[in-house]
């Protein structure tokens, strides 16, 4: 019973750092990003891998940012008749 409530408690743990560091994770990438943008540096800075750190992290928190949006239903072709008489 002592074994089972210090897995229990070591899991806790464990879950506490793992979110710690998904938020650090998170501002450190926003924070990136957004100097970027403004032009806090010097050099041109690639924001692809702050981009997919931030957008990673924020998944794995359930946040879902573009896929929420409903899907446009694809307008159908509609048979027209033609006025021509065929030849």
């Amino acid at each position: 019973m002592a074994e089972e409530q210090g897995k229990q408690e070591q899991e806790h743990d464990n879950s506490r750092l793992g979110d710690v560091i998904k938020v650090v994770l998170l501002a450190w990438a926003m924070a990136i990003l957004t100097a970027n943008y403004l032009g806090v540096f010097k050099q041109s800075l690639d924001p692809t891998y702050p981009a997919s750190i931030l957008s990673g992290t924020a998944a794995s928190f359930g946040l879902a940012v573009g896929q929420n949006r409903k899907k446009k239903e694809d307008p159908t072709l509609k048979e027209q008749s033609s006025t021509s008489k065929p030849k």
